[in-house]
């Protein structure tokens, strides 16, 4: 049963995969109120010389996948509630800031499992750890977002050299959502949508549609109230 609902949730159009907990398959927990950590994403660009970073670019578009997944997370009927994790509120406290930093690394090493072994999600194997609830958004959350993006910018040189030759022909980039349960730290779901081109200038276009047909199917926030209701009925 379960390995059903979780595949249902590939969209045959869309590049990707999404893998849910039991808890959150089964509706054991719902999805109404969510807290997102500060995003990361890395760009670089990939000419014919090789490859180089693009920090300034790589800033400005870990804001907009943050604002993106933000956004549909609303439109699903998620409440976002107020971080206190701005780099201004991180600044004015050390202990704060050391709590995030700890939760991104513990995020950073169980992300290089999850990218590897997506389905064990469904066997409910990652965690961040219970230090997610001392985080100042967690007391009143039902899942911490972790929101990562990885791409490649190919110059227009070696975009023509991929054509006529061999080798990448456009840029592509990964946008990973994991949710995770405010208290207890577990994952309750991996997304990981891939994307072409637009994600740099437009990745409401790249990736909106996507998240919103992606949040309808795993029955969070206006869905998730909805069965909820019609169970108490």
């Amino acid at each position: 049963m379960l390995a059903m609902l979780n595949a249902s949730i590939g969209l045959a159009a869309t590049p990707g995969w999404t893998f849910m907990a039991p808890k959150l398959a089964t509706g054991e927990v719902e999805i109404h109120k969510a807290c997102v950590m500060p995003a990361e994403a890395k760009l670089s660009k990939l000419g014919m010389k090789g490859q180089e970073g693009m920090a300034k670019e790589s800033d400005a578009w870990s804001s907009a996948l943050q604002a993106v997944a933000e956004s549909h997370l609303k439109t699903s009927g998620v409440e976002i509630l107020p971080s206190g994790m701005s780099q201004e509120d991180l600044e004015k406290n050390d202990e704060l800031q050391q709590v995030v930093l700890k939760l991104q690394a513990k995020y950073d090493s169980i992300s290089r499992q999850l990218a590897k072994h997506p389905k064990d999600t469904r066997k409910a194997r990652f965690t961040v750890g219970d230090e997610v609830a001392l985080l100042p958004c967690t007391a009143n959350a039902d899942t911490l977002v972790y929101v990562h993006g990885e791409g490649q910018v190919l110059t227009g040189g070696k975009r023509a050299f991929g054509v006529l030759i061999a080798g990448p022909k456009s840029s592509t980039a990964s946008l990973t959502l994991s949710l995770v349960d405010a208290k207890s730290g577990d994952v309750l779901a991996y997304m990981h949508l891939i994307n072409a081109d637009r994600f740099v200038n437009d990745s409401e276009k790249a990736y909106g549609s996507r998240l919103d047909k992606l949040f309808k199917q795993m029955k969070i926030g206006n869905t998730g109230q909805k069965k909820k209701a019609k169970k108490n009925v």
